[in-house]
């Protein structure tokens, strides 16, 4: 299979924060990595924030969004790190395109930096962002 191109993946993301505007049990999303900051090139690949409806469930979500990347997008393999509560699942599809989606609770979603742009929804005012724990860097 050939590599993703950059019309593939405009496409992808494209649907992806329709898909986020059309699920109840996401209340904001934001573009973040080099979408927000205007420094895509041929290599980019696609970073989603997705900040969870108060009521949803995070399993159930999970697997929704898990299962749409692997049946419509042809996700080879996904791997999650966390951030205190935040959960990031990264997926690399049989294209080579990398997929990073990551789930915050909603009384917690706000930038950790300054690639950050807001597409729905709301997010806090992030102040200073905290360095990881001890036990995230190891």
């Amino acid at each position: 299979m050939p590599l993703f191109t950059d019309e593939e993946r405009e496409q992808i993301r494209t649907e992806l924060v329709t898909s986020a505007k059309g699920d109840s049990r996401i209340a904001g999303a934001a573009h973040t990595g080099s979408a927000a900051s205007g420094l895509m090139d041929r290599w980019s690949d696609i970073d989603l924030a997705l900040c969870l409806a108060p009521e949803a469930n995070l399993n159930e979500v999970l697997t929704d969004w898990t299962d749409r990347l692997y049946q419509k997008y042809q996700g080879a393999a996904h791997h999650d790190l966390r951030y205190g509560n935040t959960l990031f699942r990264v997926f690399l599809l049989k294209s080579t395109l990398q997929v990073d989606l990551a789930f915050w609770l909603h009384d917690e979603f706000a930038a950790m930096g300054p690639n950050f742009k807001l597409i729905l929804g709301a997010a806090k005012d992030s102040g200073a962002v905290p360095g990881p724990a001890a036990q995230d860097l190891i």
